[in-house]
């Protein structure tokens, strides 16, 4: 499976009578879903899964989860790099019931803002203290995504870098944080952060690139 399928939608089919596939696929890719599952209609799927460049996937099980839980349960998984497998039941006249439906605006609005670094997030060898924890970008290894819990501590320490990054910043609204290096030890300063009432943000820390090293050509 690929590893930057963070979310599968898994449709339940075996009720519905009346079933628009392409509403079902648009959805998925709507939201930021890169793969999803059904229980049946695998052939029809395909279509709308072309047009909407999403992936369908074979699984055998998924978690049947409610906007309460949704996104600790993207975060949880995430954090040992697995991917949140996210049962969709759907309707006989091929609906969402109201609560599924507001589930699935939990994510969108968390995918509108995370998606990009929440999707190629992979386990990396360093560490931060307290509850949050640190991912890498699987593509861009210069990249890191440190999951930090509402709650906010005044300060945050990761270890293991090799070198001061160039750029630490919330990914929401990209507000610059503060920070210090020393001896592979990053200080990150969060006394003056400001979040939305999600109960996980994302910090990024963009450390030295490749490019970075590229001198500037004259003509």
């Amino acid at each position: 499976m690929n590893p930057d399928f963070a979310i599968i939608l898994n449709f339940k089919l075996k009720n519905a009578q009346e079933i628009d596939t392409d509403f079902l696929v648009k959805t998925a890719r709507n939201i930021g879903v890169r793969a999803i599952a059904a229980d049946r209609l695998e052939n029809e799927l395909q279509i709308p899964c072309a047009k909407y460049s999403i992936n369908l996937v074979t699984i055998a099980t998924g978690e049947d989860l409610a906007t309460t839980n949704i996104i600790e349960t993207l975060v949880q998984n995430r954090k040992v790099g697995k991917a949140s497998i996210i049962n969709i039941a759907v309707n006989s006249d091929g609906s969402f019931s109201a609560a599924t439906k507001e589930m699935l605006e939990q994510i969108n609005s968390w995918m509108h803002i995370f998606g990009h670094a929440f999707n190629e997030s992979t386990p990396c060898n360093l560490t931060v203290d307290g509850n949050s924890f640190i991912l890498q970008n699987r593509h861009m290894p210069y990249q890191n995504y440190i999951y930090v819990q509402k709650s906010f501590p005044q300060k945050i320490k990761v270890n293991g870098l090799t070198q001061e990054p160039n750029r630490i910043e919330m990914i929401e609204n990209r507000t610059p944080l503060t920070f210090s290096y020393q001896n592979g030890s990053l200080i990150i300063n969060l006394e003056t952060a400001t979040s939305s009432n999600f109960p996980w943000q994302i910090i990024r820390v963009q450390q030295h690139r490749p490019e970075d090293d590229i001198k500037e050509t004259k003509f």
